[in-house]
């Protein structure tokens, strides 16, 4: 039978036309030269028939590719067809209901659903799972009245069906580069097929390219794409070859003989062209290069500016990593599309071939197939940006991706590679994914519908940004309060927040942010957002916020701002509906505030993922990687940037090797101690040093000893070793000292004013005259322009007495502290400010706070601009350090207000004073120990240590884990069992612990290695989430389970099993039945294993709620790196799994099948025992469960006592010895076989005699024995 023939059988049982009358007749799903719709466009195509002989009105009728959403398009309103007339409704996506229709969705051409329900809901005509589609064939109801693949007919009646699939060509030589000529031979197995090729990019067809008659003299670079056709059968998909010579390309005209005849160069040009993995984009060459082509018209955006494209993947050092796939390409990205050198991005849908592109692009990934890759160029980390970019690297995007990943953070994988577009080189690109639905449910599970993403500008990339606005109102309304920090956590995983912006602003990414300063002043090079993306699952479960680095190429001292420096400033981050917003609402909570301090300690020291340590072998790597393909990019791109072309070309050697040096020997040594000054002075890094211990943390397979020291004078180091933090959580009581409310008086000053009172106003006694204040409500300035942000009414307007007079204001703030007790009660103090340009603000005359200020003159200005998007929310300083300047009694807040300029649109000064009487530095814990000589640990230990300072604050927390014994690793350990979809409860001890099926789930892990080894610290970070207890050990070649619920398992498993579990899942996670990424790191945070598992094929599909569990099928030659393929897994034998047990047939498997779980001696004398007790041993071996027939037979044959037993087909635990007595106490396994027949149920049938006969008068006796095999 042929793949044609077996595809046709299925598919005659896939359509159902349930009544006469309509039908869908035909459909074509992978449209590309049949029908262009009245855009022109190649949609795909639904022929509806009217069978009868009257006329059917269609209107109410509906269409859908959803068999749970059968009303998924609906024909409108007048909408009928006469007998015997057909009709052709395009399905697009456009969604059109007039004219010419257009439903609302599209097809799959890799196989999927398609009905005609009419008015009642009923089904009038069906195809369920209709086979993989190709380019230009239709699929429906052939001449003959056969479901098939057909030659298109819209319109028309349908013709035969094609009678079977063409073979696929088959090439004599790979894609790949070639140093010689070669003559390439082009088969299809199939008898009198034809084959057309092309050599140009573009796409042959049946009626289009060259006729291939013998093989093709290839002499140099060459896209070669071939089809094989026979008429009434069912054409080739389109594939592609592309043979590169670096012999030719280097005389491309678009390479510059300066490099590629240089006597430095000529040869690593050569070199460099060979020297990444290649893709290769073919296409009708005027569709994207030529003058109406994309690439020059590279504004046009959109579905409608997608062309076609053939892609092939190559390594050139490893030939079996090869692909193809056709696919669409478009241009991305900003500004950069104006760039010479233009990012490309990549589809992969049915309307060209696949609808993903399936092969292991990133070898570290778990992912492996792709809805959608980008080709990035370079971007503003190239030498096409502008003519002096000499300090472009092509490295720092994918670098810190590199670098988000090493944080165990998620982000988009990529690589670079070379790029070539129909043979032409087109220079190094990132070949990246990008951070849509898709991506996050590849990685993170679930489907790309169950995920909502948001990435600049508030742009909604998928799903809804309902989740997001959530979490921007509660960052906008201010986290002041526990309450409020305990809320925006249901939407923010912490650490991962934290990570993120560390990630980002130690970076330096000039065009992600706002504000940013270098040495003080405001350089912000945009004052809008960008950058950035974040991902969140929303249904079918949910999860915290992802966010992903993204176009991070303007990083790392670019010196896009006007100088190349290290010490950017983005501490203060507040863009407006962005993760700033967020970011800027939870530093001035004190919690937040050591939380931050923690993690960014953890990175930038000890060795920790941002010291230079760490990054520079990381940078090193990337830099030796490109040293010669960079030289084939200057040959390409090195004269040419955006607006122009250069005399003289950039070069490795005098450009880029000097810009890689400087991020190397400058940035990332650098900028680890400059980013921590700037989160100190931010308050999200403290002052007192933390601890540091000697030696800090590792392995050991003895005891170790270790020492803490502290450069803090009068401080003391307080540590663990129960893994909990010495300091106990702050607590906060806000008392409001100055509210929103509250009543201000004003002034603005003239030069008599200052004469009179000079700086006394700023004092808590009244200066002279006050009696011409104004007094009001609390909020002082003015807009001249009615639609901008600030409404001032009920506030005090200056603009008379402001604008083009003064740009200065005085403002007081009176509140009162009634004595000593609730002067002392006050422990930290909050000045919150709007303000629109920058004030000064004095506590009882003394200095206390200032932005944006140079002077305090009568008439002073602001240094620069705080414009009034800025302004809409309240700015947070900490006044702690200003406590002192507190009185009892009378208190006054004085703010002197500065304007940019006296001609200024508008101003701005608002004032809040809140006072905490908690204790929000936070206490000592019960559990914390004294450091005061050298510490020694005997087992896995986990130190946490802080310094405490005399006035009572702490360092940030330095954790070490010292690991004692063999440490768990991907060379000792495996996940062998995953049980994410279980079978309901059934027995009455499972319903008596639980109903819910996903408390029945389990993971497997099983010990590979010869030793015993040690989980201390291993941490499941996705797919659900465990933290290993310390010391948790797993001795050779033995099992452990993580449960969902240990009552649940027990009650189906047995008490037997409690030694098993090491623990539950945690937080209420639970596995996905959809599949999910599972993640083990161990305890230095590398991984042990990273892998996906699915719901759907080519995964198995039973585990998901049939009753197995998903098991690893072979555990010997496995290795963790292959875990996430889909041939390695299999069902369980029996339903429930085999957990703590291998998936064989076994005695005990059997009997928790056969019996339930083992849960001890019943007191039933009459009942059969359970579980591992020896009367059940010979049912099961003789496999008792797969035969209705007798077990076991003795007979007497020819004088010699016979016996014929069953026994269980490849029986591996136990052997079934027939044994012989003539007292009924002593046995003797001494008999003789005579025959052994296979039988189908999994069983075989064995006689065998006593090797003596029977003698008279004496007795014989016949016994089976199970004995356990050695």
């Amino acid at each position: 039978m042929t793949p044609f023939d077996r595809i046709a059988f299925v598919a005659i049982f896939a359509f159902a036309p349930l009544h006469a009358t309509p039908v869908v007749s035909e459909f074509l799903a992978r449209n590309a030269n049949s029908l262009v719709d009245g855009n022109r466009d190649s949609s795909d195509w639904i022929e509806i028939h009217n069978s009868a002989n009257t006329s059917v009105a269609l209107e109410n009728y509906h269409l859908t590719d959803d068999p749970d959403q059968l009303n998924k398009w609906t024909f409108p309103f007048g909408t009928s067809l006469t007998s015997d007339e057909r009709l052709v409704v395009f399905a697009s996506s456009k969604n059109r209901l007039s004219g010419e229709l257009h439903t609302n969705f599209s097809l799959s051409g890799s196989g999927g659903y398609l009905a005609l329900i009419d008015p009642q809901g009923n089904i009038v005509s069906e195809f369920t799972d209709y086979p993989d589609q190709q380019d230009d064939t239709s699929y429906g109801i052939s001449s003959s009245g056969m479901v098939s693949y057909l030659s298109p007919t819209p319109n028309n009646v349908n013709g035969p069906a094609l009678s079977g699939f063409v073979e696929d060509t088959v090439f004599s030589h790979k894609r790949g580069f070639y140093d010689e000529p070669f003559s390439v031979a082009i088969t299809s197995a199939t008898p009198g097929a034809t084959i057309r090729y092309t050599l140009n990019g573009t796409k042959p067809n049946p009626s289009f390219g060259f006729v291939y008659s013998s093989p093709l003299r290839v002499t140099s670079t060459t896209n070669l794409r071939v089809v094989a056709y026979k008429d009434g059968m069912v054409s080739t998909n389109v594939d592609a070859q592309t043979y590169l010579f670096t012999g030719d390309i280097v005389e491309q005209s678009d390479m510059l003989r300066a490099i590629t005849s240089s006597p430095t160069y000529e040869d690593e040009v050569h070199e460099g062209l060979k020297g990444l993995p290649v893709v290769s984009l073919s296409f009708r060459t005027s569709d994207v290069l030529g003058g109406f082509g994309i690439y020059r018209n590279y504004e046009q955006k959109g579905r409608t500016s997608e062309r076609q494209a053939h892609f092939e993947y190559f390594d050139p050092n490893d030939p079996l990593n090869s692909t193809h796939e056709p696919g669409g390409v478009r241009i991305h990205g900003g500004n950069s599309r104006e760039h010479p050198k233009k990012a490309l991005r990549l589809y992969f849908r049915n309307d060209y071939g696949d609808s993903r592109l399936r092969h292991e692009i990133f070898p570290d990934s778990k992912v492996d197939t792709f809805k959608n890759l980008l080709l990035r160029g370079g971007g503003h980390d190239a030498w096409t940006f502008q003519e002096d970019w000499d300090q472009a690297t092509l490295i720092r995007n994918e670098f810190l991706h590199r670098v988000q990943l090493g944080m165990h953070q998620p982000s988009p994988r990529g690589h670079h590679v070379n790029l070539f577009l129909n043979g032409n080189y087109w220079g190094i690109y990132e070949l990246q994914e990008l951070p849509h639905a898709e991506f996050n449910a590849d990685h993170q599970g679930g489907e790309a519908e169950d995920w909502d993403v948001v990435k600049h500008g508030g742009e909604v990339e998928g799903g809804n940004d309902t989740a997001w606005n959530e979490l921007i109102a509660l960052a906008n309304a201010g986290i002041d309060t526990d309450a409020d920090y305990q809320a925006i956590q249901e939407y923010l995983d912490l650490d991962h927040f934290i990570d993120a912006m560390i990630q980002r602003i130690w970076a330096s990414d000039e065009d992600w942010l706002s504000p940013f300063f270098i040495r003080g002043f405001d350089v912000s090079t945009f004052f809008d957002d960008k950058n950035w993306y974040v991902g969140r699952k929303s249904r079918n479960g949910t999860s915290k916020f992802f966010f992903y680095s993204w176009d991070a190429e303007m990083s790392m001292g670019i010196p896009f701002a006007g100088e190349r420096v290290f010490n950017n400033d983005f501490s203060r981050i507040d863009t407006a509906n962005s993760p700033g917003a967020v970011y800027n609402a939870l530093r001035r909570h004190q919690e937040f505030q050591v939380r931050f301090g923690d993690r960014l300690h953890k990175h930038l020291f000890n060795e920790g993922v941002l010291t230079s340590s760490k990054l520079q072998p990381l940078w090193d790597s990337y830099s030796s990687l490109l040293n010669a393909p960079i030289v084939a990019e200057s040959a390409r791109w090195g004269t040419e940037f955006w607006g122009g072309e250069r005399n003289l070309p950039m070069t490795r050697n005098s450009d880029w090797l000097p810009a890689v040096n400087w991020v190397r020997n400058n940035f990332l040594i650098n900028r680890p101690p400059t980013v921590i000054s700037q989160f100190r002075a931010v308050d999200l890094y403290p002052d007192i040093v933390a601890p540091s211990l000697s030696p800090f943390g590792g392995d050991s397979t003895s005891p170790v000893s270790f020492s803490m020291s502290s450069t803090s004078a009068g401080s003391t180091i307080y540590y663990t070793t129960d893994g909990t933090d010495p300091r106990t959580p702050g607590s906060s009581s806000i008392l409001s000292l100055v509210g929103e409310d509250h009543v201000v008086k004003v002034i603005i000053p003239t030069s008599d004013i200052d004469d009179e009172i000079g700086t006394s106003w700023r004092n808590s006694a009244e200066p002279s005259n006050i009696d011409d204040w104004t007094s009001g409500t609390n909020g002082v300035g003015y807009e001249a322009s009615p639609t901008n942000f600030i409404n001032f009414t009920n506030r005090i307007r200056t603009q008379v007495s402001m604008r083009n007079i003064n740009s200065s204001a005085y403002l007081r703030f009176s509140f009162n502290i009634s004595d000593q007790e609730n002067l002392d009660a006050i422990t930290s103090l909050s000045l919150g400010m709007r303000y629109d340009d920058g004030f000064i603000a004095y506590l009882n005359g003394t200095l206390a706070e200032s932005e944006n200020a140079t002077t305090a003159n009568w008439n002073s200005s602001a240094s620069t601009t705080h414009n009034d998007s800025a302004a809409l929310n309240y700015v947070n300083f900490n006044l702690t350090d200003d406590l002192g300047s507190l009185q009892i009694g009378e208190n006054v807040l004085a703010i002197h207000g500065l304007n940019r300029s006296t001609t200024s649109s508008d101003f701005l000064i608002q004032a809040t004073l809140l006072a905490d009487t908690g204790n929000p530095e936070g206490g000592l814990s019960p559990t914390a120990l004294t450091y005061a000589s050298e510490v020694h640990v005997s087992g896995s230990t986990t130190i946490k240590a802080r310094t405490l300072a005399s006035d009572g604050s702490w360092s940030a927390l330095t954790e070490a884990k010292y690991l004692i014994g063999i440490p768990a690793s991907s060379e000792n350990l495996l996940a062998t069992e995953l049980h994410y979809h279980p079978l309901d409860a059934s027995t009455a001890e499972e319903i008596a612990i639980s109903t819910n099926p996903d408390d029945y789930e389990f993971i497997e892990l099983l010990n590979t290695s010869s030793d015993l080894i040690n989980l201390s610290y291993c941490v499941f970070s996705r797919g659900f989430d465990f933290n290993f207890p310390i010391d948790s050990t797993l001795a050779a070649g033995e099992r452990m389970v993580i449960v969902s619920n240990r009552a649940a398992f027990l009650a189906r498993y047995g008490a037997s099993l409690g030694d098993a579990i090491v623990g539950e899942f945690a937080n209420d996670t639970k596995l996905s039945n959809k599949g999910e990424n599972i993640i083990l790191l161990d305890a230095k945070g590398a991984i042990i294993f990273d892998f996906a598992y699915n719901d759907k094929s080519p995964w198995p599909e039973s585990p998901d709620g049939d009753g197995p569990s998903l098991v690893l099928s072979d555990v010997t030659n496995t290795l963790t790196t292959e875990l996430g393929d889909s041939v390695r897994w299999q069902p369980s034998f029996f339903d429930n799994g085999a957990p703590q047990q291998a998936d064989e047939v076994s005695f005990d498997l059997w009997a928790l099948k056969t019996y339930g779980p083992d849960n001890g001696p019943t007191t039933d004398p009459n009942a059969i025992p359970a579980g591992a007790n020896d009367p059940n041993l010979i049912l099961y071996a003789q496999g008792s469960d797969l035969n209705e027939g007798p077990l076991s037979l003795a007979a007497i044959s020819n004088k010699f006592l016979t016996l014929t037993f069953q026994i269980r087909t490849g029986l591996r635990d136990y052997n079934l010895v027939p044994q012989l007595s003539h007292d009924l106490i002593t046995w003797e396994a001494t008999s003789i076989p005579i025959s052994a027949t296979a039988n189908p149920a999994g069983t075989t049938t064995v006689t065998v005699r006593d090797p003596n006969p029977v003698a008279p008068g004496t007795t014989r006796y016949f016994r089976l024995s199970a004995q356990p095999k050695l």
